[in-house]
């Protein structure tokens, strides 16, 4: 099972971001990845990518791309709002397997 760490980004860093986290894990270990969450505020984003340690980014609130170059950024309100889960799945999945993960 293939590790990955994903920064879960809402406007405060708690509720969403946790609700988020939750889905992304039971979406990503039906394939295959064993997942860990680090829940942030857009604030917190920069600092939080700064060991090098994130894979994904997944935001409900918007985030500055420049405080995470490199890293894939992924739009996940439709986790929150459980419509359109499959689009965030399917580039989640896809910058994974560019990563080789």
């Amino acid at each position: 099972m293939a590790e990955i760490k994903v920064l879960s980004v809402c406007g405060s860093g708690t509720v969403s971001s946790a609700m988020v986290g939750e889905r992304i894990i039971e979406l990503l270990e039906e394939h295959g990845y064993e997942v860990e969450i680090q829940e942030v505020n857009p604030g917190m984003v920069k600092g939080a990518v700064s060991n090098g340690d994130i894979d994904l980014i997944a935001y409900t609130s918007p985030i500055d791309p420049a405080d995470a170059e490199g890293i894939p950024q992924i739009n996940s309100v439709g986790l929150l709002t459980g419509l359109d889960e499959e689009t965030f799945l399917e580039e989640a999945l896809a910058a994974l397997k560019d990563m080789e993960k």
